[in-house]
């Protein structure tokens, strides 16, 4: 059992709150004399009811014997301590003689007042006190309620306080409530809306101009812009030669020549002769001219030029490579002879005898194989893609053969090499423009409306690559509806009531029919937030 002990200046409300705050349930309140819980049994009534309540079974212990008669009246255990027992007084315990008659029968009416007491319990079989009606004790506490400043100072004091936080504890959840379940509704309410337009038929057929000179839609003119592409491609193949006879084929090669001599630069003429250490001459396809040396910290940085050369004698003796130096004879017994060299890196091609040689025939077929292989490289690029997206209607477009070049020297295996060039020329335009066009000419009838679909047809494409511009018929078949923006429509709605919804679709040019829910039902207007409207539109 746990001792609590009891100041002199513990209010009743210090007491209880005490008695609560104790973990054991088995507590012995020590009273001093002249504490302030003597001053009416009522504060005893009150220290039985919370104990009882919060699950405390309490004894006072006290020398004070006004102390053990309160405890006893109040159903309290009282023990003294001196004595070690428990005291069986009740209030008639310390009433005067009986010839002090006056003062006793005061004492049977504080009696009578604390058996009538709100705070007493009136459930104990075993109270000494006198019982009275409980419709009078039901009177009393509603009389109480009305009236607490009739309750003792102190008592009253603790009940007021405990009211009052009671009520702001109501009102602080109250609150809690309200707002929590308005953003639990801000947060779950969604709507749904479906709007419905009306439909018209789109038709038409005619002559438009796409051309590269105009920058925007005239559908006065009936033209919008385009843009001319070119495409380059070139292409090298083998074919077999069909024929065979002697030849006599010189090396070829490339060669730098170098001047290490001066910062003067040095022209040297076409079959300029290069001899390597072994006495073999080439010499220059061209002219060429060799830059001037750079001059730096007082030396000679030497400058070059690459240039072709051919052998100055026919077989494969003359392939080789690579030579560090070969000399130019010209400048010999002159100081730009050491100064002035060529570096060869691989001479090819030399040869004496039968081979394999093209017939005019082997050189007409390979022409038009690598034409037809270059125009469906071409085709194949087209087929890919067209360019940023541009429209490249059939007919609009045209490959032409730049260049065709044959080697008909033949290598080991008997083939010699075309070569070919060409471009695809065409006219494309962005079909965005031609339907801004084509849009343009059916507002003239249904202002405000837009595409819902569009299906078109190009026949008769004839270009003019020089002037830049693409003559066609186009075939439309299309459904007009009503131009309408989602997000500014959601923008206007938002927090809106249910029925200033209906008045704003009913406002929609061109509707045919709408409808709009709101969950959850009981509620009149959409959401705040754009991502719980749901906008369909057809």
């Amino acid at each position: 059992m746990k001792k609590i002990f009891v100041s002199k200046n513990d209010g009743v409300a210090e007491v209880v709150d005490k008695i609560i705050s104790e973990a054991d349930t088995e507590i012995t309140l020590v009273v001093p004399r002249d504490t302030l819980l003597d001053e009416s049994i009522s504060n005893f009534h009150l220290i039985k009811r919370e104990a009882d309540s919060a699950g405390k079974r309490i004894s006072i212990e006290s020398i004070d014997e006004k102390i053990l008669t309160y405890a006893k009246a109040s159903q309290l255990d009282a023990i003294h301590p001196i004595l070690k027992k428990r005291k069986s007084a009740s209030l008639s315990d310390i009433i005067p003689k009986d010839d002090d008659k006056e003062e006793r029968e005061e004492l049977k009416k504080e009696e009578i007042r604390i058996s009538t007491s709100p705070f007493f319990n009136k459930t104990n079989k075993n109270k000494k006190a006198v019982e009275v009606d409980k419709k009078d004790d039901d009177e009393e506490d509603r009389f109480f309620k009305s009236r607490p400043e009739e309750l003792p100072a102190e008592t009253s004091k603790d009940k007021r306080k405990l009211f009052s936080y009671k009520k702001i504890l109501w009102a602080l959840s109250i609150i809690v409530i309200v707002v929590a379940g308005i953003f639990i509704l801000n947060s779950f309410r969604e709507s749904d809306i479906t709007i419905n337009f009306n439909a018209a038929p789109f038709n038409f057929e005619g002559r438009l101009l796409a051309s590269a000179h105009v920058n925007s839609s005239n559908l006065s003119a009936s033209s919008f812009p385009a843009e001319v592409f070119t495409e380059p491609k070139n292409l090298t193949q083998l074919f077999l030669a069909s024929s065979r006879k002697n030849v006599s084929d010189k090396a070829t090669g490339k060669i730098t020549v170098y001047n290490a001599f001066s910062s003067q630069s040095q022209g040297l003429v076409a079959t300029t002769r290069f001899v390597t250490p072994d006495g073999k001459i080439f010499r220059l396809d061209s002219s060429i001219t060799v830059p001037g040396a750079q001059i730096k910290d007082g030396k000679i940085i030497p400058a070059s030029i690459e240039a072709s050369i051919t052998a100055d004698k026919a077989g494969p003796s003359y392939n080789l490579g690579p030579i560090e130096k070969l000399t130019v004879p010209g400048f010999k017994g002159s100081p730009k002879y050491e100064k002035f060299y060529g570096s060869l890196a691989k001479t090819s091609g030399g040869f004496i005898g039968e081979r394999a040689f093209p017939t005019d025939k082997d050189i007409a077929s390979a022409k038009t194989k690598i034409t037809d292989a270059l125009t469906a490289s071409l085709n194949g690029d087209l087929a890919l893609g067209n360019p940023n997206n541009f429209k490249i209607i059939d007919g609009a477009s045209e490959i032409k053969v730049v260049r065709i070049s044959v080697n008909k020297a033949t290598d080991s295996n008997g083939n010699f090499s075309v070569f070919g060039e060409a471009e695809r020329r065409a006219i494309g335009f962005k079909e965005e423009d031609l339907k801004n066009l084509l849009l343009a000419q059916a507002q003239n009838d249904n202002s405000g409306t837009i595409f819902k679909s569009l299906n078109l047809i190009y026949k008769n494409a004839k270009p003019d690559f020089v002037k830049g511009e693409l003559n066609f018929t186009v075939v439309a078949d299309g459904v007009l509806t009503q131009d309408f923006n989602v997000d500014d429509f959601k923008t206007q709605i938002l927090g809106k009531s249910i029925k200033e919804v209906y008045s704003i679709i009913k406002e929609l040019k061109g509707l045919k029919d709408a409808k709009a829910t709101l969950w959850p039902t009981w509620l009149e207007n959409l959401p705040t937030n754009p991502g719980r409207i749901k906008i369909t539109v057809d």
